[in-house]
């Protein structure tokens, strides 16, 4: 196995194969695009848990995830203030959720037209595609990271995902083993 150095440039996803919107979308919108966004070429579901915001010259704004949609939809339910637990007097609706199910759901709907911005993050942490393999491991790692996006010559260039991240490192580390 060559011992040159792997970076993120060698494995990150292309723009064209992860979705991406404009900032000016709803979040209806957003779900639809996570839901349904699947690369040419690509068989079976494609389910994404987020998407990156750009502008119209292709410029990183930000990130949808879909635990900030869901924070949006549901804002009453999942709002930080101390909710203290429901006890009901039959199993079936032994949790305040259950009571209120109906009311949530539509709740959520009525956020559906809510614009984008309310729930990109923005400020996300930007790889250089030269960034080696080890030094993006480790950031993504310590941060919690899962996706990040990757820029070249002051644009976005694409994402590079931890499985991917995983998976290279894991297989340069079982054929030096190997050897």
């Amino acid at each position: 196995m060559s011992t040159e150095i792997q970076t993120v440039r060698d494995i990150m996803l292309p723009l064209s194969a992860f979705p991406c919107m404009k900032e000016s979308g709803t979040v209806q919108e957003a779900i639809q695009q996570l839901r349904s966004f699947c690369p040419i070429g690509s068989s079976g579901p494609c389910g994404f848990s987020e998407l990156m915001v750009v502008d119209d010259h292709g410029g990183l704004i930000g990130r949808v995830t879909q635990q900030g949609i869901l924070r949006v939809l549901f804002s009453t339910l999942l709002d930080p203030i101390d909710i203290k637990s429901f006890e009901g007097k039959t199993p079936p609706y032994s949790d305040l959720t259950t009571l209120l199910n109906g009311v949530l759901i539509r709740e959520g709907v009525n956020h559906l037209n809510a614009s984008l911005t309310r729930v990109i993050e923005k400020g996300i942490r930007v790889l250089p595609a030269t960034t080696d393999l080890v030094h993006a491991m480790s950031i993504m790692v310590i941060n919690r990271e899962t996706v990040l996006p990757v820029e070249e010559n002051g644009k976005l260039a694409g994402v590079v995902k931890l499985s991917e991240v995983f998976g290279a490192l894991g297989d340069k580390l079982i054929a030096m083993n190997t050897k």
